[in-house]
């Protein structure tokens, strides 16, 4: 799995390029997803429906620039099925993320904590599983 991982990620400069893209989508998804996150919970939904709504806001756009600018892959319903499925895992992650550090520090702390771990599992399923390289 490691050296798997090495190939696709880091073996050249073409995969390089493929994160920093796939890193810029995020953040572009990051900030609808904390922007949306932050005004929900400030409008008083609890921490784990305003992340469920924030976060799968983020699922179309990501898509959509995921398959056409960092992976170029043509569309096909298989592909978004999986796509989907890996970032609703994500999503789920995420949700039980922030749900359980809410109990400890404020909420938008929370959110900001669980970007990276979410980050890493999206960018592995994306490249290993969804639009496989």
């Amino acid at each position: 799995m490691r050296n798997l991982l090495v190939r696709y990620t880091f073996g050249r400069q073409e995969s390089i390029d493929r994160l920093l893209r796939f890193a810029t989508v995020g953040a572009v998804t990051t900030t609808i997803d904390f922007g949306l996150f932050t005004g929900l919970f400030a409008a008083g939904a609890a921490p784990g429906h305003a992340n469920i709504l924030s976060y799968s806001c983020g699922i179309l756009v990501s898509y959509v620039l995921n398959r056409s600018w960092t992976f170029r892959a043509r569309h096909s319903q298989i592909q978004a099925l999986k796509f989907v499925l890996g970032t609703l895992t994500g999503l789920v992650i995420s949700t039980f993320l922030v749900a359980l550090l809410a109990t400890f520090i404020p909420p938008p702390l929370a959110k900001i904590l669980s970007v990276p771990v979410v980050f890493a599992w999206n960018y592995l399923v994306a490249l290993l599983w969804v639009f496989r390289a």
